[in-house]
């Protein structure tokens, strides 16, 4: 390593794209991004209905099933208070005790059957969600990226901008300088450092330059009021989507392979309670 001098040459690479290529760069991720979003966000419609189907099962179930006890409750009392007399009320509240015990038991059945679905649908939204977050994030840097070799670029084209660069070499071969001056790090010795010193020295030096870099820019846009919460017309369409209920708060399947596991899980125990029934017989 050889320390800065007014002479030292700075070089500049370009890693923005041009021309056809950075057209075709930029319409890639976007259409990647759009295709997912809208996958993902049909799918999820698909699994809020199955949802809103499942949850009305349930409720009806627990309805009709609270209901069943409340008769059957009632109806004892009923049969104590006449003395044991059979009214007409009493054998209202009986058949009813039946009636919603039968249609508990058959919602119940319902709900379970649309479980397997209900597991599938939310392992593809799953799935759909994660493709959907990797592409936006992918759409988000690459935007993100481009605004800011957008912007360096104009800023550059203006006098006040070629001044800021002009500053920012002689800035950069300074905290070099004053890295290698450093008692805690060059100390004026770094050409008699070992390998290990030399690159914690090293380390420093590509750490110093950036940090006074932003700390400037932050005193700027503090001293200047400067919003920086203004996100550029590109990002508007990146804003992330936020999850439904239906998908927060699911413990359930979260692969294929997860979900048939459930469903044969599911099978042994009906097979089992079948079995038990038939013994009991």
């Amino acid at each position: 390593m050889t320390t800065p001098t007014e002479n030292t040459q700075d070089t500049q690479t370009n890693t923005q794209p041009t021309g056809e290529t950075a057209t075709m760069t930029t319409t890639r991720h976007m259409t990647a991004h759009a295709e997912k979003r809208t996958n993902y966000l049909a799918k999820r419609d698909t699994l809020k209905t199955l949802t809103e189907r499942l949850e009305r099962y349930r409720k009806g179930a627990a309805a009709a099933r609270e209901e069943a006890e409340a008769s059957d409750k009632r109806w004892r009392e009923l049969l104590r208070e006449n003395d044991g007399d059979v009214t007409k009320e009493i054998r209202q509240l009986k058949r009813a005790v039946g009636d919603n015990r039968e249609t508990a038991d058959e919602l119940e059945a319902m709900a379970t059957e649309l479980t397997e679905e209900y597991e599938a649908r939310q392992v593809e939204v799953i799935a759909a969600r994660t493709a959907y977050r990797q592409a936006r994030q992918t759409a988000w840097d690459i935007e993100v990226e481009t605004e800011f070799d957008h912007a360096l670029a104009a800023m550059a084209s203006t006098p006040e901008g070629q001044r800021l660069l002009s500053a920012m070499r002689l800035m950069q071969r300074k905290s070099e300088r004053d890295v290698l001056l450093d008692p805690a790090f060059g100390d004026g010795q770094y050409s008699s450092f070992a390998a290990d010193e030399r690159r914690r020295v090293d380390a420093e030096i590509e750490r110093r330059f950036p940090r006074r870099l932003v700390e400037g820019l932050a005193k700027q846009r503090q001293a200047q009021r400067l919003d920086a919460t203004t996100q550029p017309d590109s990002l508007e369409g990146l804003e992330p989507v936020a999850e439904l209920a239906c998908e927060q708060g699911y413990d359930g399947p979260r692969t294929a392979m997860q979900a048939e596991f459930a469903k044969r899980r599911r099978q042994i125990d009906a097979a089992q309670g079948t079995g038990s029934e038939q013994h009991r017989a």
